[in-house]
């Protein structure tokens, strides 16, 4: 990837966006209605993946997306800094870093108190990312 090439980004996390709470109970991690929106946007608007859940730590986290369905024409380009100091932090670092970031949305269903909630399409750990979350991100993105 050319350095200088603008880029659109979405922030994804997996709990609560692309894995949900079945029964109350334990959280199920295929959800292919999910799956297929995040596809669906990221190829509509030209979007990217920048995996931002825990699971980045997980050395199969791309794969796994790609073994639930998503789109193989959708690019997932890395994730934000392993460890942990907090998924805000995380992401303001991964954007003063890669300075060719256009546009970019989170998804994630945990709430965000910083500047980043502008750019927030917040989830429910018992529904995720569904029909009603992929409008309001189109709608978001129209806004940037």
């Amino acid at each position: 990837m050319n350095k200088k090439e603008k880029i659109n980004v979405i922030f994804l996390d997996y709990d609560g966006v692309i894995s949900i709470e079945k029964n109350g109970l334990e959280i199920e991690f295929e959800n292919p209605e999910a799956i297929w929106f995040i596809s669906k946007l990221c190829l509509e608007k030209n979007f990217k993946i920048v995996v931002s859940s825990t699971w980045r730590n997980h050395p199969k986290y791309k794969e796994m997306l790609y073994d639930q369905g998503l789109d193989e024409d959708v690019e997932i380009i890395g994730c934000t800094e392993t460890g942990f100091v907090g998924r805000e932090v995380e992401i303001k670092n991964y954007l003063s870093d890669h300075t060719n970031i256009d546009k970019f949305i989170i998804i994630d269903d945990a709430d965000f108190n910083s500047d980043l909630k502008d750019h927030l399409v917040q989830t429910t750990l018992s529904k995720g990312f569904n029909k009603q979350k992929y409008l309001e991100a189109l709608e978001l993105i129209d806004k940037l």
